[in-house]
């Protein structure tokens, strides 16, 4: 008969732990140190991986980049120089735009095309630089790798690329927001 009043004691043990495993499972979730989800292989930065990323939702992207561009005629020697920028993409209103210093602008945006990871916006133009008409401007931001290409379209076909470099998908703090 000892051992039947050991029973109830090694139960409540079995219980008690097994109610300890789910809380720490429970709490591990919930700070993001556990996942049961499917797993997302991670590029150059894990949030510019996904072609959903964008979804219904705004973002912005710190970008590091090149800049090209002829100090006279379309075909003169380029002013070659590092620059930092900001780039944004608004799926919910087709749109997007970069600090730059052509058409599209943050107050005069470009129309946005996805093809794959990569985001297309463009802008039709009508200034004259560099002794030519440009007719149209167009970025392209690589969601997969953060690739950045602005290229002008002057009058003739001539396309010309006066950008080039790598973003970063732009985090506000706080950092560990869910």
């Amino acid at each position: 008969m000892q051992k039947s009043s050991r029973l109830p004691a090694i139960v409540a043990t079995a219980v008690f732990t097994l109610l300890v495993a789910a809380g720490l499972v429970w709490v591990a979730v919930e700070a993001g140190w556990l996942s049961f989800g499917p797993t997302v292989q991670a590029g150059r930065d894990g949030e510019l991986d996904s072609t959903n990323l964008l979804g219904k939702k705004n973002s912005n992207f710190v970008c590091e980049v090149t800049v090209s561009t002829p100090q006279g005629a379309l075909n003169s020697e380029p002013k070659v120089y590092s620059d930092v920028m900001v780039a944004g993409l608004e799926p919910e209103s087709k749109s997007g735009w970069y600090q730059g210093e052509y058409t599209i602008s943050e107050s005069r945006k470009g129309a946005l095309r996805m093809e794959g990871t990569k985001a297309f916006v463009s802008r039709p133009a009508m200034f004259e630089r560099f002794g030519q008409m440009v007719t149209q401007e167009e970025f392209t931001l690589d969601l997969h790798d953060g690739a950045f290409v602005q290229t002008l379209t002057f009058k003739d076909g001539t396309r010309r690329h006066m950008l080039k470099g790598i973003c970063a998908k732009f985090t506000k703090a706080p950092f560990n927001k869910q």
